[in-house]
Order: C-alpha cells, then structure tokens, then sequence
C-alpha cells in the first residue's frame, strides 16, 4: 500500500510542478515512514533535502497540566532568491516543518486556543502525523515570503488523567525545510540538482526538446525518462574510449559546457540550482506540577519571612544592648 501512495505521490509531484510552485512536501514522510524521525535522531525529510540550512524553534522553558501554548519554528532564507520549479522556470520558495513532540502532548483545537493564538495559526494548516502519533504534527507547504515564522499551537498533557506522561523534562525536536528536494518520493533525481558527466571524454553534442520527444533523434528520444518529457531537456552526448555515453539533463539546471569541451567522469555539467535546504533544532521542554509551584512559592516566602524575623530580631538585640550600656 505504501509503495502505491508513494507512486501516486511522485506522479502528481511530476505532473503539478509546471503548474504550480509548490516545493515543500512534508507529508511525503507520511508515505513511507511510520516515524519521521530515525533512531539516529535524523528527520526523514533530510533525506530528500540534501542541503542544510538553520532552523530556529522557540520552546517554552516550562508548562503546566492542561497549558495551551505555542512552539515558533523559524524558517529563516534570502527571499530575494528564486528556485528552479518541475519545468525548469523560476518561483518562489515554499516552506513546511514537522515538529515532534513528546508522547501525550497534541494539537490544540481552535475552541482550545486564545482569540490571539487563533490570529497567529489562521493561515496554517497544521495537521497529526498519524492518528498513532497524534504528538508529531505538519504543516506545509505555504508560500515562504508570508511563512518565515510558523507557529504551533499546543496542549499540554495531565500525569492524572494520562498514567503514561510524568513530570519532568522533555525533548522537542523540530524540523524546518525550504525549497524542493534534490530526490523524489520514487528515489529519483529532480531537476534541483547537480548533473554531472558519466564519463572522461569529451561532449561531442547536445540535443533539446523544443516541444516534444520528436524533436530529438529516436536513438535519444528512447533515453528522455517520462518524467523529463518536457520542454528544455537536454540529452548531452559524451565520446568516451567506450564510445558515445549520453546524458540526460532537465530543464532548469544550467550547462557550464559547451560543445567541445573535455571532461573527466563526474565533473559537473551543469550549475547548482539549489538555494532550499532543511534544518533540524531541538528543545528542552519541562512538564511543571502546579503544586510544585505552589510550594515552590510557599517556601520562598517562609524563607523571606524568616529574614526579616531574623533582621527585626537582630536590631531588637542590638537596641537592648544599647539600653543597658548607656544605663
């Protein structure tokens, strides 16, 4: 079953790129990952987005049973940089994030949350990974120039209502990723790559589609993938000591070679096209017994009671004395 989603997944990731600049796709975890994040504390979504960038949380140091409250992920880019999209034109950046939380902690409901915290998530749909894991939420993708800032509306758990969760500190792992992925959800290679010669020698040409796979010969037109049927490919033809290698380039990564030039196996044919990446941050997080607290404060004011007893009983002393030596 899986294996099927994530064949319809890539197909209509192939598909929608031209029409749509959607580039962050968070819930392609969902797909073939019960967990998304590894033993190894790695966030899946590194798996398809190979470069790393920052990624920012602010995490309250301490709530109470029951506590709404907020987790802020930042997502932190140059807004002024465009990504190459499915066809090989130019859009802007989209965003998405996964946060996960401990065990028992859950998405507050919009009844739950301040008239404030509403205004905050009102242009996000944040959604559970699962319904086993209700405590790792999504969201994504958004357009990235208003999303710079996303925030998670949380409710905190009760140790007397939930046998499971206890009193103590906590781990918040958090998960930011901009711009598309270098690999698809089938494992294949999108065009927001670096393309590189398959071999030593030397390009001897280069084929583009114009408008379809009749414009190229039919020897080169068999080699184009179906996901690459698209206006701008490039088939690059390579003579080698093992005769002619080609290579298929995409739309959208640009060729730093020219007809003519040599090149050793794995020198880049092409620029970078990436600017996205993702990021991973984590938080200490505290589950705080508002009894604690009560007697927390109870116990710092005896100790301030105390002194000033102590400092009122000192100068009482001290004037007694001043009495008898002056009688």
């Amino acid at each position: 079953m899986k294996r099927i989603c994530l064949a319809v997944c890539a197909l209509l990731l192939l598909l929608g790129m031209g029409s749509r600049p959607a580039a962050a796709y968070p819930y392609y975890a969902q797909m073939a990952y019960d967990n998304p994040r590894e033993a190894t504390g790695k966030i899946v979504c590194a798996n398809c987005h190979l470069n790393a960038m920052p990624a920012r949380a602010e995490v309250p140091q301490a709530v109470t049973p029951g506590q709404v409250f907020t987790i802020k992920v930042g997502i932190p880019y140059d807004l002024s940089k465009q990504q190459v999209l499915g066809d090989g034109s130019k859009g802007g950046l989209n965003v998405g994030a996964v946060v996960v939380l401990p065990e028992g902690f859950r998405l507050a409901t919009e009844e739950e949350m301040t008239e404030e915290q509403r205004q905050e998530t009102a242009e996000t749909y944040i959604t559970p990974y699962s319904d086993e894991k209700p405590n790792i939420l999504l969201v994504g993708p958004l357009p990235g120039e208003q999303h710079q800032e996303i925030v998670f509306p949380v409710v905190a758990p009760d140790p007397k209502e939930d046998s499971s969760v206890a009193f103590m500190k906590y781990r918040v792992y958090v998960g930011a990723n901009r711009g598309r992925g270098q690999i698809n959800p089938d494992g294949s290679l999108s065009n927001n790559n670096v393309f590189r010669a398959p071999a030593t020698g030397r390009l001897a040409s280069i084929a583009t589609v114009e408008s379809d796979l009749s414009d190229l010969p039919a020897e080169l037109a068999a080699l184009v993938p179906p996901e690459y049927e698209l206006p701008g490919t490039r088939v690059l033809s390579f003579e080698t000591e093992n005769g002619i290698q080609n290579l298929v380039v995409p739309p959208g990564p640009e060729l730093v070679v020219n007809v003519g030039d040599s090149v050793q196996e794995g020198d880049p044919v092409t620029n970078n096209p990436n600017v996205g990446g993702f990021g991973q941050a984590e938080r200490d997080l505290v589950l705080q017994s508002p009894d604690r607290v009560k007697w927390l404060v109870a116990f710092l004011a005896a100790v301030a009671i105390t002194q000033l007893l102590l400092v009122l009983k000192k100068k009482q002393v001290e004037l007694i004395q001043a009495a008898e030596l002056l009688g």
